[in-house]
C-alpha cells in the first residue's frame, strides 16, 4: 500500500506502509515537516527506515519529546526496540 502523509495544525498523519521504498519516494515531503505530533492512526506497517526517517525529519529532543498518537502495537514495538522512549510521548 502507498504511503501517504498530510499535515494539519503541527499533526502529521501518516498512512499506508512506511518501509524504505516508500521513505525514499517520500523524504523530500517529510523533511519539510514542521510537526510536533504524529498521528499513526491510518498507518499498515513501518519498518526500520520508516522509523529512521521520522526521527530524523522530526528531530524530536529529550525537551521536545514528539507526541505519538493512536500508535499501532507494531509500531510501538519498534520504538521501543530502537529505545526512543526518551525522544517520544505516546497518548493513550
Amino acid at each position: 500500500m502507498k504511503a501517504e502523509l498530510s499535515v494539519e495544525q503541527q499533526c502529521l498523519s501518516l498512512s499506508g506502509d512506511w518501509d524504505s521504498q516508500q521513505v525514499a519516494l517520500k523524504w523530500n515531503e517529510l523533511l519539510t515537516c514542521q510537526a510536533q505530533e504524529l498521528d499513526l492512526a491510518k498507518l499498515k506497517r513501518i519498518d526500520s527506515a520508516g522509523i529512521a526517517a521520522i526521527i530524523t525529519a522530526l528531530k524530536p529532543e529529550p525537551s521536545k519529546r514528539l507526541l505519538i498518537k493512536q500508535c499501532p502495537e507494531q509500531a510501538k514495538l519498534l520504538f521501543k526496540l530502537y529505545e526512543l522512549d526518551s525522544l517520544l510521548h505516546f497518548e493513550d
